[in-house]
């Protein structure tokens, strides 16, 4: 186990866990139509980038190591 002291308390400390959130949202105006039931997208069209998009967040999710532990510490300035 790997651990990382930053002064980061949030997840801005993993840069590809906020960028596979960035990709998951690309879906939310599908996830919207579908929700809501509005049928404006092409079935088709919306599969595939739903595909597309969702392939990606996982690709970045493969490449995390979940076996780093991150320890928030004060900013020593």
């Amino acid at each position: 186990m790997n651990e990382i002291k930053t002064c980061e308390d949030g997840w801005d400390c993993v840069p590809k866990l906020k960028n596979t959130v960035r990709v998951m949202d690309l879906l939310r105006d599908h996830v919207y139509e579908i929700k809501h039931c509005v049928r404006s997208s092409d079935l088709d069209y919306m599969v595939q980038a739903m595909k597309s998009n969702l392939q990606v967040a996982m690709d970045i999710l493969d490449e995390i190591d979940t076996e780093e532990t991150f320890i928030t510490v004060e900013d020593e300035d």
